[in-house]
C-alpha cells in the first residue's frame, strides 16, 4: 500500500476519534446536584417562590403603625431689639445737660441731651426782629397802593423781604432745635458716653436706645429644610441665663435667598419680652418643629436589604410577602418607610433568613420593642443642628448590608 494512502487513513481515523469525543461531551448526563437542606439560609431579597408543601417558618412579627415625619431642629440664634439705634447729635458743641439715666425707660420725644444754645437763641431773636421790621415796612407800602406815592416795584420788593425774613427765622428755630437730642421712639436708653462740659462732634455717639418690648431672633435653617419653613410657625428659644425656661415666639420673616456659602436660609422670629428679661445681643438656642407627612413605621429589625434595595416581609393571609420600601427616617426604635404598607399589618422582625415569597409562616411571638405606642400617637423624628448651622438628622436611615437588617 502506498505510503500516502496510509497517512490519509490515519488522518481520517483521528478525525473520527475527535468527533466521537465531542459528541460524548455534548450529550453527557448532567451531574446530580447535592441536596440542599431547608436550614440553609436564603438571601433576604431572593424572589423565588417557596414550594407549597414546605412546613411554615416560625417568625416573630411587629405591627405597622402610622407616624409623622416631623423634624425637630435645634439651631443657634442671635437676638436683637425690635428697634435699636445709636444716637448721635445733630450739631457740634458743648454739652450743657444730660437728661437720662442708664437703663431708664423713656417715651418718644423725651429730651436726652442739651447743648449750649446761647448763640442760636440770639440768632433766632435777630431773625424775629428782622421779620417784624420787614412786615411793618410792607404794611406802610401797602397802605399807599393805588395813590402812586410808592412804586409797585418797591411794594413787591418789600413783600420779598418779608418772605426771606420768615425763612431766616425758621432756619434759626431749626438750628436751636438741633441743640437738643430727643428720643426718636419709646425704649430703654443705654450708658451715657458723654458728660456735661464735653465738646462733641457730629460723629460722637451719645447713647443707645432699644425698644425691647419684643426681641427679634435671627437664625439659619439648613437648606434641606428650607421648603418646610414658613412665616407664622411657632418656635421656642432658650438662653443659658434662664436655665430650664423657654420663651415662645413666631417666625416673622424669611430671607429671599439661600446663602451660597453656608447653604442656609436666614429666618427671623419675633419673641415677646413682656417681662423685660431678654436683652438685645443675647445668644439663643432655637427649637423649631417642622411639620411632615404621615408614613408607615416598622420596627427597626423588620427593615431588610436585598438586591433591589430596602424591603420588609409582610405577613398576609398566613404567608410571607416581600414589600419594597424606601427608608425615610428613624423614629424612637422604628423606621419610617414609604411603601405599600397599611397601619395594623404585621411585618416579620425575626426569622427572615428562611423566608421566600409565598412561604407559609407561623407567628410565634409579637415584638413590642421600640416605641410603638408613641409612634402610633404621632411620634416625630428628631434632627439636631450643630452650632455651625448644619443639621444632623438623628433619624436619617443609612444604607446597610445587602442582606442584613437596617443600620
Amino acid at each position: 500500500m502506498p505510503r500516502s494512502r496510509v497517512v490519509l487513513l490515519l488522518l481520517a481515523l483521528a478525525a473520527l476519534i475527535a468527533l466521537a469525543a465531542v459528541l460524548t461531551w455534548t450529550f453527557r448526563a448532567p451531574p446530580r446536584p447535592y441536596p440542599v437542606s431547608d436550614a440553609v439560609a436564603q438571601p433576604a431579597g431572593d424572589a423565588r417562590s417557596a414550594p407549597a408543601d414546605q412546613p411554615p417558618v416560625p417568625v416573630v412579627v411587629g405591627e405597622v403603625v402610622s407616624a409623622v415625619d416631623e423634624a425637630r431642629l435645634a439651631l443657634p440664634g442671635s437676638g436683637r431689639a425690635a428697634r435699636s439705634v445709636t444716637l448721635y447729635p445733630a450739631a457740634a458743641g458743648e454739652v450743657a445737660q444730660v437728661d437720662f439715666r442708664p437703663g431708664q425707660r423713656v417715651e418718644a420725644g423725651h429730651v436726652l441731651l442739651r447743648l449750649d444754645d446761647r448763640t442760636q437763641r440770639l440768632a433766632l431773636d435777630t431773625a424775629t426782629a428782622r421779620l417784624e421790621q420787614a412786615r411793618k415796612l410792607l404794611a406802610r407800602y401797602e397802605a399807599t397802593r393805588g395813590t402812586g406815592a410808592v412804586p409797585g416795584s418797591l411794594i413787591d420788593e418789600a413783600a420779598s423781604t418779608v418772605q426771606l425774613a420768615r425763612i431766616e427765622q425758621q432756619q434759626a428755630r431749626e438750628a436751636l432745635a438741633d441743640r437738643v437730642l430727643r428720643a426718636p421712639f419709646s425704649g430703654v436708653v443705654g450708658l451715657a458716653q458723654v458728660e456735661p462740659g464735653d465738646r462733641i462732634a457730629l460723629d460722637t455717639a451719645i447713647t443707645t436706645l432699644d425698644d425691647r418690648r419684643s426681641i427679634e431672633v435671627d437664625f439659619d435653617v439648613p437648606e434641606a429644610y428650607a421648603a418646610r419653613v414658613q412665616a407664622g410657625q411657632t418656635i421656642a428659644v432658650s438662653n443659658p441665663a434662664f436655665s430650664g425656661r423657654s420663651f415662645e415666639g413666631r417666625i416673622s420673616a424669611l430671607d429671599s435667598r439661600v446663602d451660597a456659602r453656608t447653604r442656609t436660609l436666614r429666618a427671623r422670629a419675633n419673641v415677646p419680652n413682656t417681662e423685660d428679661l431678654l436683652r438685645p445681643g443675647m445668644s439663643f438656642q432655637v427649637q423649631l418643629a417642622l411639620p411632615g407627612q404621615p408614613f408607615p413605621a416598622v420596627p427597626e429589625l423588620a427593615l431588610q436589604w436585598g438586591r433591589e434595595g430596602a424591603l420588609v416581609w409582610a405577613v398576609r393571609a398566613g404567608r410571607a410577602e416581600q414589600v419594597p420600601v424606601r427608608s425615610v427616617r428613624r423614629v424612637e426604635g422604628r423606621v419610617l418607610v414609604e411603601g405599600a404598607l397599611e397601619p395594623g399589618e404585621q411585618v416579620v422582625v425575626e426569622g427572615v433568613q428562611r423566608l421566600r415569597p409565598g412561604r407559609r409562616v407561623s407567628v410565634e411571638g409579637d415584638a413590642r420593642g421600640g416605641s410603638a405606642d408613641a409612634a402610633a400617637a404621632g411620634a416625630s423624628g428628631r434632627a439636631e443642628a450643630g452650632t455651625n448651622g448644619a443639621s444632623s438628622a438623628q433619624g436619617a436611615v443609612g444604607s446597610g448590608g445587602r442582606n442584613g437588617t437596617a443600620p
